[in-house]
């Protein structure tokens, strides 16, 4: 298994007029390849912090962000895009997709906004749709899907530019109990083809899925579980 992603001695905070707010206390980590990674924390603990660190959408107060070998502390906007665009694939808990466009066009969207010409963009979208299952389903509008179809095709268009880090946001907390199923079985799947998978949640019942876990309360990062977690 090869580094996919580092955090260094990364912390955040945030200044409120007279009150330092610490989102993220100092914490250093490594994210691998053929791996499968979960974030657990209550609500306002830190992990989506610690997300938005490796998605290269906030930067840390101090310490370094390292995602496929680059330092992404410091910068310009239009090079942090490009690593994102290049390396990252996000999936959000909301799935975000563009509603007036069919599962295919959705999936293509990354390709074209990398000027990929739509013949080959297409043929690409419908390979990433094929690796989730919903080959079947390329025309359908995201209104026409149910929870579990859309969030699958979300992860689609997250592959589609065969990213080696995949970040997801809360991705199962809209979907019914066998749809959780489908879709932490497609990630996991994912990072059996040599991703690193990084999936943030509130939800103990993705445990099974994991290859490891990182623990965040009150800002702090850690791979031992916290008590409670210890005598559940």
């Amino acid at each position: 298994m090869s580094i996919v992603a580092q955090i260094i001695n990364a912390s955040k905070e945030y200044v409120a007029g007279d009150t330092v707010i610490t989102a993220l206390h100092p914490a250093t980590f490594d994210f691998r390849s053929n791996e499968l990674t979960l974030i657990i924390g209550p609500s306002g603990s830190g992990k989506t912090t610690l997300l938005s660190l490796l998605g290269c959408v906030i930067f840390p107060t101090q310490g370094e962000v390292y995602v496929a070998g680059t330092k992404v502390t410091g910068l310009a906007p239009r090079q942090l895009a490009d690593v994102r665009l290049k390396n990252i694939g996000f999936v959000f808990q909301s799935f975000n997709l563009l509603s007036p466009l069919s599962a295919l066009e959705n999936v293509m969207q990354p390709l074209i906004l990398m000027g990929m010409k739509r013949e080959e963009a297409k043929s690409r979208a419908l390979e990433a749709l094929k690796k989730v299952h919903m080959e079947d389903r390329t025309k359908s509008l995201p209104k026409m899907l149910s929870g579990g179809q859309q969030q699958r095709v979300a992860i689609a268009r997250a592959l589609v530019n065969n990213p080696v880090l995949m970040l997801c946001d809360e991705p199962t907390a809209a979907l019914d109990f066998k749809s959780v199923g489908i879709v932490m079985d497609e990630l996991k799947m994912l990072s059996a083809t040599g991703k690193s998978v990084i999936v943030v949640t509130h939800d103990l019942r993705l445990k099974q899925f994991a290859d490891r876990i990182i623990y965040v309360n009150n800002g702090v990062a850690s791979e031992t579980p916290p008590a409670e977690e210890s005598f559940h």
